[in-house]
């Protein structure tokens, strides 16, 4: 493993292979455990993901500013130079880091700004509302904050895959059987079986709630897959690798779209998380005794204010307003 470890020309070859989906399932599987045997090889190896996520953003947000883009670029690189300084790297292992990310600039650019015309990145900000939009068959992605999602717009039509980056989606499907929709999670691919559904993915974690029709969650180098029809939830752990399927117990997953929530006998301190993280609003209990107070109730409305009220009505307390911040304390 030490020998293997210190190959770093082999190394940065498979990570390249692995950004370009063109690595064999054999290099995968090495790459993996390379990336599980230590915190730093890990580290390394989302460096190389954050530049090519990097060259994404910025050609989406600004294609014709070159010069930024490479002043951007540049400066990611030395971050990560900085990195493997602070770790004492000898001259080669520098030298071969930036030859590899020296190829992965090339190659990223060359493939944005000669073939802008055929792929298409969309991102949410972090504090914004969600997002929708209609890819070209006509199937429709609603993006929550902090959500980024790529595709190759041009052959669209005949190739329906979507690349979900990071975040939050509900996707309501436009079925065709002659060609197939997939999401590209990374380690784990969500195909539609005719469907709508909500895809959560964090890190390289995986949650996908079925809402109608059925999905295949699939594990393509394991061999594995996992059938989801309504009301299932489907979970890829990237720790252990394994896929499961249970019953749906989240109600509210889909609040952060439709600021519904449905409460029967829940805390107040969750409450109070789960409208804070939707409405993007600072919202805290004053009291011990009110924080142990459980909530029954079906809220549905799209600012917290009147949410709040009905909150306070049903717990007898009230609502403090401080700038844009709630406070809920006892009368």
């Amino acid at each position: 493993m030490k020998a293997f470890e210190s190959n770093e020309q082999f190394i940065y070859s498979l990570i390249l292979d692995d950004l370009e989906e063109t690595i064999s399932p054999a290099h995968k599987i090495l790459l993996e455990n390379w990336r599980a045997a230590s915190d730093q090889n890990e580290k390394t190896y989302q460096g190389f993901v954050q530049v090519e996520q990097n060259i994404n953003q910025l050609y989406h947000t600004e294609p014709y500013a070159t010069e930024s883009s490479w002043e951007s670029l540049d400066y990611k690189i030395d971050n990560l130079e900085y990195t493997w300084k602070q770790k004492e790297r000898n001259k080669h292992t520098r030298i071969w880091f930036g030859i590899a990310a020296s190829v992965l600039l090339v190659v990223s650019l060359s493939y944005y700004f000669i073939n802008k015309n055929t792929y298409t990145v969309v991102s949410n900000e972090q504090s914004a509302t969600a997002k929708m939009i209609t890819l070209p068959d006509g199937t429709s992605i609603q993006l929550n904050s902090g959500a980024t999602i790529k595709y190759a717009a041009g052959s669209f039509k005949t190739n329906r895959r979507v690349q979900l980056l990071n975040g939050e989606i509900f996707v309501k499907v436009i079925h065709q059987t002659k060609y197939p929709f997939l999401i590209d999670l990374g380690d784990v691919h969500a195909l539609d079986l005719g469907t709508s559904f909500n895809i959560a993915k964090r890190n390289r974690d995986i949650v996908l709630t079925v809402e109608e029709g059925q999905v295949a969650l699939q594990q393509p180098l394991a061999s594995k897959s996992v059938l989801l029809s309504v009301g299932t939830t489907g979970r890829y752990s990237s720790a252990t690798g394994k896929l499961t399927a249970e019953k749906n117990t989240d109600i509210n997953y889909k609040s952060w779209l439709n600021k519904e929530f449905i409460f029967t006998e829940t805390p107040l301190n969750e409450v109070v998380k789960q409208l804070s993280r939707v409405y993007k609003n600072s919202i805290t209990i004053d009291g011990d005794s009110l924080e142990n107070r459980k909530l029954t109730a079906h809220l549905h409305y799209q600012t917290p204010d009147s949410a709040l009220k009905v909150i306070a009505a049903t717990l007898q307390c009230q609502v403090i307003n401080e700038e844009g911040s709630y406070i809920l304390a006892e009368k």
